[in-house]
């Protein structure tokens, strides 16, 4: 009875840490796929088409002309919790890039404040190291900087700069070669390099 019971509570257990360990996974996502995989997080996208969708933004959505939505793409936000329930990435949005009507990425972005408190908790960098790799010198909670791994046929990249003296910028963005450089071009900061 004994030896049941903790086979039951070992199966369990085991279960518990492959739903914890697959909460999140954002190398699962399609890149590339048709966008109507992602539409059970960020709602029908098709009623979306022309439009630039911020949820920060609550003002009318703005049309663009067709030639310029489809070079530009689309952008969905939502909270990091719609995506990944009791993920613990703290205070974070994902965005989804649609280009062409395909994944092109996913970008987790920390929504930091005056302080940066929500970076001082390094759990999207808790994340990352536990799931792609360690960052030489990013036990530092000063460390800034970029790190890229190619995993599965997928660009993983973490930023963590100062955009202004005092605001720092956190994110984890995933692509592949393809959209890499719509990714880089859709960003606000052009990427540097990396620490590899």
């Amino acid at each position: 009875m004994r030896t049941i019971k903790t086979f039951i509570f070992s199966f369990i257990f085991i279960l518990f840490l492959n739903n914890l360990s697959n909460a999140c996974d954002f190398l699962g996502i399609n890149i590339g796929g048709n966008k109507s995989e992602i539409e059970k997080y960020f709602g029908a996208i098709n009623d979306l088409d022309g439009m630039t969708a911020d949820p920060e933004n609550t003002d009318e959505e703005t049309y663009e002309d067709d030639e310029q939505k489809t070079r530009e793409g689309l952008t969905l936000s939502a909270p990091i919790d719609d995506f990944c329930p009791d993920s613990n990435l703290g205070n974070a949005i994902i965005h989804a890039h649609i280009l062409e009507d395909k994944i092109a990425a996913i970008v987790v972005e920390v929504l930091n404040g005056a302080n940066n408190d929500e970076s001082k908790k390094r759990l999207l960098y808790n994340y990352v190291t536990s799931n792609y790799g360690s960052i030489e010198g990013g036990d530092n909670p000063n460390w800034e900087g970029s790190k890229k791994w190619s995993i599965g046929g997928k660009e993983i990249l973490y930023d963590k700069i100062y955009l202004t003296e005092n605001y720092l910028v956190e994110e984890l963005q995933i692509t592949n070669l393809k959209y890499m450089p719509f990714l880089i071009d859709d960003e606000p900061f052009g990427v540097e390099g990396d620490d590899e």
